[in-house]
């Protein structure tokens, strides 16, 4: 075989597609469990109240969350407080150019961006999210406690991940989890959607 012909045969995949038909597999009426595909991350520092997070604000077309433990969806994607003048931005589909305009609206006014967009994956719990989750983190997942708009950092198992509620009955819970922790992630994930007694 030449190196054309190989290189011809080769296919771009990601570190998870082989996870994907298994997820599919142990769906059920109860809870199921999907890799979302892959998007940009921007961590952005900035004050809220200074010049830059006037422009941030106005690029995203919402006010920044400025609650601890809190995200909003934008009109750019996803945006998730991190701290008093820190957020994680999660580029929503079909963006272009996203990371020039974060970089315009803070870098002039004491802001920065730091694109991380191989840094996590992302995961969408469904169903019984809650009860799924719940055997590995000790966050309080009951929707009393963690509405809509809730994000959260815990460990999950044996790693850190950031949970969002994305509404309110936490019947659908994404996970954000460093990528060199994702295929531990995604068999825990198997181990505990495939026996709903056991706590892995």
């Amino acid at each position: 075989m030449t190196d054309s012909t190989l290189v011809r045969s080769l296919q771009a995949c990601g570190a998870l597609d082989r996870y994907r038909d298994a997820f599919t597999s142990i769906a059920s009426a109860l809870v199921g469990v999907e890799v979302l595909p892959l998007a940009r991350h921007y961590n952005v520092r900035v004050a809220a109240d200074a010049v830059g997070g006037t422009l941030l604000v106005a690029l995203l077309g919402s006010a920044l969350p400025t609650m601890a433990s809190t995200w909003i969806e934008t009109s750019v994607g996803t945006v998730i407080w991190l701290g008093p003048d820190e957020w994680l931005v999660v580029e929503g589909i079909g963006q272009v150019g996203l990371e020039g305009r974060l970089r315009n609206a803070v870098i002039e006014n004491d802001g920065a961006v730091v694109e991380q967009s191989g840094q996590r994956v992302s995961f969408l719990v469904t169903g019984d999210a809650a009860g799924l989750l719940t055997k590995g983190t000790s966050i309080d997942l009951h929707p009393a406690a963690f509405p809509a708009g809730t994000a959260v950092q815990s460990f999950l198992g044996q790693t850190i991940v950031v949970l969002l509620a994305r509404n309110d009955s936490a019947t659908e819970i994404e996970i954000l989890v460093r990528s060199s922790f994702a295929r531990y992630l995604a068999d825990w994930l198997l181990d505990a959607a495939s026996d709903p007694l056991a706590t892995p």
